[in-house]
């Protein structure tokens, strides 16, 4: 399984796209996910909450981060450290 986290953003859907020709076992993650291919799985989460973030990656032989925190210095230091950690 690949998985895609923050994939509702333009370069997770791109992404998405592309890899459905070389997987059919796709997870999308993100805070509102919608399918890009018909096959895609669907999973709702907080990526800033550690047991979502665990549950999002588990089982995945790769992992995708397309995630698009808020362009902000404040929000940056505090959220990517914490997500890096996890």
């Amino acid at each position: 399984m690949q998985t895609i986290l923050g994939a509702g953003g333009g370069a997770g859907t791109e992404i998405t796209k592309e890899l459905s020709n070389y997987t059919k076992v796709i997870r999308v993650v993100s805070r509102n996910p919608r399918k890009v291919n018909d096959t895609d799985q669907l999973m709702k989460a907080d990526l800033t909450d550690p047991k979502q973030l665990d549950e999002a990656v588990k089982g995945s032989e790769v992992v995708y981060i397309t995630i698009a925190f808020e362009y902000n210095l404040k929000v940056w230091r505090e959220l990517w450290p914490n997500f890096i950690k996890t």
